[in-house]
């Protein structure tokens, strides 16, 4: 069980951290051809700083990274909270690699009755209705 007490999942042969972003993956294989990409790559790794002395190197992992031919189109991080941390690595991940897009997506359908929403649109539906129930 990981830190955030989501339990992993496997599906295909192919071990998820969670349930949650197993059920983005099956999203993605059903959406391939409309979104145009052909191939889903898992748990793709981009270095922000590299080994220093005896530092470790810091790695952005993503949980997808979606490519049509041999050209990225889009890196996806499947997101139920966002810690300090993950906010500090999508901030050098994008200054580091700013010609790949990274998207944070999240399961929302409390907030905007559908499944998946990217993390600031959530973000604002939140503030939104935190506004309503206090106005």
């Amino acid at each position: 069980m990981s830190k955030y007490n989501a339990k992993k999942v496997e599906y295909k042969g192919i071990v998820f951290d969670s349930m949650v972003e197993c059920e983005y993956f099956k999203h993605l294989e059903t959406r391939k051809f409309i979104d145009g990409f052909d191939y889903i790559q898992i748990q793709p790794r981009y270095e922000l700083i590299p080994k220093i002395g005896k530092q470790r190197k810091t790695e952005y992992v993503a949980d997808f990274a979606l490519w049509n031919d041999d050209k990225l189109i889009e890196v996806i991080d499947v997101k139920g909270m966002a810690t300090d941390t993950a906010k500090l690595k999508a901030k050098l991940f994008s200054y580091k690699y700013p010609e790949i897009k990274l998207t944070w997506i999240c399961k929302a359908p409390k907030y905007l009755k559908t499944d998946w929403v990217e993390y600031e649109e959530l973000k604002r539906a939140r503030r939104e209705r935190k506004k309503a129930k206090r106005g």
